[in-house]
């Protein structure tokens, strides 16, 4: 299954698969029908775990793509190698692979180091920029983890067991009602930005209030902090530029943040079944 975030940062459905086993023609049958329909673009990022064959088909069909991993997986191998120490760990571990900076990134590795010799090595060899923020050389946003997938995959448990049929149609009453629902909700909203988004670039206006020795450049979308860019949201330090001058702070949110993304994600419409008679099967 793949899947991703819309405007509104809610999960929505890419693509899902059914095959008698997870081997490599299998993923790669997948991944090849998923670039038959999005193609490989500019920046591409693809999240997944550490599994050796997901890792052979995104590098044979997205060769070009930014392959990341779901930090939570490298960490529970990180809690098995290194068995001492597992709180520190985590806290720091995870603050490491959320940094939006490489100096805020390099003080937090030395600290972890620090608390678990052989950490550095082991975490190199798998690699920085795999499961870093701040060292992808194109942007993750906000999806750190596989989370969102395991999400789905929690939303149909209890349909696992159907035929194959009915598990599908399962997936279409579910695809149909979320594009009905939040089609309406994005209808109805007036704001420019999704309903997610509003939310926290208040939070962020709320925490407005100095530079913090920040620098921001406006015309390239660019804080020292990394967030504006990182995120294509204004940052914190940005917002004070805003506050300060003519600048829109909607001006400087990516579109596909807004609601006019937000409802065209939902604009197709989603039809049910027809009867297994009406079916035509080559």
């Amino acid at each position: 299954m793949a899947v991703c975030h819309d405007a509104n940062q809610q999960i929505f459905s890419l693509a899902f698969g059914i095959y008698d086993s997870e081997n490599d023609a299998a993923w790669t049958w997948f991944v090849r029908r998923i670039n038959d329909v999005f193609g490989e673009r500019p920046g591409h990022v693809i999240v997944s775990d550490r599994h050796r064959i997901i890792n052979n088909a995104v590098k044979e069909v997205f060769p070009n793509a930014f392959h990341g991993i779901c930090m939570y997986h490298l960490l529970n191998n990180l809690k098995n190698k290194f068995k001492t120490k597992t709180k520190e760990l985590e806290q720091h571990y995870i603050q490491i692979a959320k940094a939006y900076n490489l100096q805020e990134f390099h003080v937090l590795f030395y600290t972890l180091c620090c608390v678990v010799p052989g950490a550095k090595e082991y975490l190199e060899r798998v690699g920085l920029d795999r499961w870093t923020r701040s060292h992808l050389p194109s942007r993750r946003y906000n999806i750190m983890t596989t989370n969102i997938s395991e999400s789905m995959n929690a939303a149909l448990v209890k349909v696992r067991e159907l035929s194959i049929i009915a598990f599908v149609n399962e997936i279409r009453l579910l695809c149909q009602m979320w594009f009905f629902e939040r089609r309406n909700k994005a209808k109805d909203f007036t704001s420019k930005m999704s309903k997610d988004v509003e939310k926290k670039l208040e939070k962020r206006r709320d925490q407005a209030q100095i530079m913090d020795n920040f620098c921001v450049d406006m015309a390239v979308w660019t804080c020292t902090c990394g967030k504006f860019q990182l995120d294509q949201l204004p940052c914190e330090h940005a917002l004070v530029v805003v506050r300060k001058s003519a600048y829109e702070a909607y001006d400087l949110c990516s579109p596909f943040y807004s609601r006019e993304y937000w409802y065209e994600s939902y604009s197709g419409v989603i039809n049910p079944f027809p009867h297994i008679t009406c079916w035509c099967i080559p």
